[in-house]
């Protein structure tokens, strides 16, 4: 007696779920973090832009960008070390 059509792809779908795992292998995934380079400020660099932000009390949003700029190279710090 035949099967009809759909109850052998409903079979073959079965035994495909069945089989893709032992396909799949035994190896995990290993992911690898990239963190950022960081560019380098001479002192004098640092020097000029510490003299700036002192001359520009008013100018909220640029000392806020920098706090946010000085977090962030904190956490690249953070990854970079992770990785060591």
């Amino acid at each position: 007696m035949l099967m009809p059509r759909s109850m052998r792809f409903l079979m073959f779908l079965t035994a495909l779920a069945l089989a893709a795992p032992l396909l799949s292998g035994c190896e995990s995934v290993r992911y690898k973090t990239v963190c950022p380079t960081l560019v380098t400020y001479s002192l004098d660099d640092q020097t000029q832009l510490a003299q700036e932000l002192v001359a520009a009390p008013s100018a909220t949003m640029t000392h806020r960008v920098v706090r946010d700029y000085v977090g962030l190279r904190d956490q690249v710090r953070a990854c970079q070390a992770d990785g060591k």
